[in-house]
């Protein structure tokens, strides 16, 4: 029975035993690394359902599950990486809101996950992917909105990352980029969506109101008090980041997928039946054989007729 308890004292969340903070005065503990390892299980938990799914449908009409599994994995992996305490630097704050009694320093060093803003880099396109989807946006303008949507994630990676108010000048260009991309969804592709039909129209206007919410009200407001002002303290932040995190990369994403196959996945066109028309064993020729490129009979015997012919 001893052993049993001793197992059950040494089994639970770790993570901060075995990756300690070491450098920052201000970071996570097991409550925090607690929260984020359940906002992993979630990602996960959806990209595992989705996968064999995906699989029972044919390839051309696997492509409105690509944009709901890739966000959930590449988010999944972000929020282990930060549950285990790694996958971050500290960054002297700027401002000396947030304050512990063993810092030497003041302000102290705040931890920062640059692991988040990979997850973002690598998740983020896709909800903006599935809103251009709805419209049949040209792939030229979805790969604009994608490049300012990546530029997004840049300029707040590097915003957390500097310890002066120039910052605020990566803060300010990155919510810029997003003004940017909703622009272009509220215009031309929602000028697409609404030739689709009111249904299509609805659901668009719907998932854009969410994401531009959380995308220009919530996120900013979320860095402004967290890794930008330090108000928060790293356990606060991580719950308030995940909370967004789910609603935008992870539900809005599963989301779409009934509403794409409700609204019609060929009115939407985003069946892709492009198989090639052969498919199964190459067929192996044979060289031919070097006595085939020798002459034939008739040609020696005409050779032998134009010789004589020549020698009289």
């Amino acid at each position: 029975m001893s052993d049993y308890v001793e197992l059950l004292k040494r089994g639970g969340n770790e993570a901060i035993k075995i990756n300690p903070p070491t450098g920052a005065d201000f970071h996570i503990t097991s409550r925090g690394s607690d929260w984020l390892f359940t906002v992993f299980c979630i990602n996960l938990l959806f990209g595992i359902i989705l996968v064999p799914l995906m699989f029972r449908k044919p390839v051309k009409d696997r492509f409105v599950y690509y944009t709901a599994i890739a966000p959930n994995l590449f988010m999944s992996i972000a929020y282990f990486t930060m549950a285990s305490n790694l996958g971050w630097i500290p960054v002297r704050a700027k401002y000396n809101h947030v304050r512990t009694s063993t810092q030497k320093e003041h302000p102290g060093y705040r931890q920062i996950f640059y692991a988040r803003y990979v997850g973002w880099f690598l998740a983020f396109p896709w909800p903006i992917i599935q809103m251009s989807l709805l419209g049949g946006t040209p792939l030229w303008q979805i790969a604009f909105n994608v490049g300012m949507t990546e530029i997004f994630t840049v300029c707040w990676l590097i915003a957390a990352c500097v310890h002066s108010t120039y910052k605020w000048g990566y803060y300010t260009i990155g919510i810029g980029a997003a003004i940017v991309v909703c622009i272009s969804l509220m215009t031309t592709t929602f000028n697409l969506v609404k030739a689709r039909g009111k249904d299509v129209s609805n659901v668009f206007v719907i998932f854009m109101s969410i994401i531009m919410f959380l995308w220009l009200i919530a996120y900013p407001t979320c860095f402004g008090i967290t890794d930008g002002g330090n108000v928060l303290q790293p356990d606060s932040a991580t719950i308030f980041y995940g909370i967004i995190d789910l609603l935008i990369l992870s539900i809005l994403p599963v989301l779409f997928m009934p509403l794409a196959n409700y609204l019609g996945v060929e009115r939407l066109g985003l069946i892709f039946d492009n198989e090639p028309e052969h498919v199964g064993p190459v067929v192996e020729r044979k060289m031919p054989s070097p006595d085939s490129f020798k002459s034939s009979d008739s040609d020696s015997s005409l050779k032998e007729k134009l010789k004589v012919k020549e020698e009289a």
